[in-house]
């Protein structure tokens, strides 16, 4: 199987604004799209900081917020910065999810190290 990066992927959670088409900004206002949505691949949920955690195109860390209703705060979605009280704890969320990619992307690499 092929690997596509996620911001080649097409939008597939009927967001009326990025339905089918490729989604290359996360915080656009009137988004819509689902957390699991196909442009969104690897995502992280956190109930602890009531949001969900995913790499951008750059593979930076950002967060969204989760609104009720199992809705999400896309127009308010941002990288995490320096100044951020979780910051710390982002850096290394942000180096394990890049492994986490890289390990789903070459799974046959595991088996040649083991």
């Amino acid at each position: 199987m092929a690997y596509t990066p996620p911001w080649q992927h097409r939008c597939d959670c009927r967001c009326p604004q990025h339905h089918g088409y490729e989604r290359t900004t996360y915080n656009e206002g009137g988004c819509a799209c689902a957390i699991t949505c196909a442009t969104q691949p690897t995502t992280l949920i956190t109930e602890h900081w009531n949001c969900a955690l995913f790499l951008d195109s750059g593979a930076d860390l950002w967060f969204v917020n989760r609104l009720p209703g199992g809705q999400w705060d896309w127009p308010n979605a941002d990288h995490v910065h320096e100044h951020h009280d979780f910051y710390d704890a982002s850096l290394i969320i942000e180096r394990q999810l890049r492994q986490t990619i890289n390990i789903l992307k070459n799974p046959l690499d595991l088996r040649r190290t083991a």
